[in-house]
């Protein structure tokens, strides 16, 4: 029992540490004015269909620091792979209205190029924001990448 307790404990303070350091990192880099490498904060799946570019979110809060970079992150994805998108937020705890004004402006552009955005957001306790706010109205979301690319 002891062993499982540690082991959960250890979990939450590599997540914890994971947090902070992607956080120094992208404050550090703003504050410096460094251009950052973004891939080490969302991860692009290309191998499981060849119809969408599947976007894995690999932060636990997506707030304004987060936005601007996944902005430019998102912005060369869709002029490189011109591509339907799959955002997969299973990880986020959290997300912002900065954040979500930066996945409105991807469903725009996808939509002015004939093209899908969804998202896969598959926490039940969550998805109530996406009615409440309206934005069910603007994103198609599916409880997984599966189901997205089915769509």
């Amino acid at each position: 029992m002891q062993n499982i307790k540690e082991k959960e404990e250890n979990k939450s303070l590599d997540q914890f540490q994971n947090r902070l350091k992607n956080r120094f990192i992208l404050e550090g880099s703003s504050l410096f004015g460094k251009k950052q490498e973004f891939s080490n904060f969302f991860e692009k799946d290309i191998e499981t269909t060849q119809d969408f570019t599947i976007i894995k979110m690999k932060f636990e809060r997506a707030t304004l620091r987060e936005a601007s970079s996944f902005k430019s992150f998102l912005d060369k994805t869709i002029a490189e792979e011109n591509n339907n998108i799959i955002v997969d937020l299973d990880e986020c705890e959290f997300i912002d209205s900065s954040f979500f004004g930066v996945l409105v402006s991807g469903v725009k552009r996808l939509k002015a190029m004939g093209k899908k955005f969804v998202l896969v957001f598959n926490n039940q306790h969550r998805l109530p924001i996406f009615s409440a706010t309206g934005l069910d109205k603007v994103f198609k979301v599916y409880n997984s990448v599966e189901d997205a690319v089915k769509s």
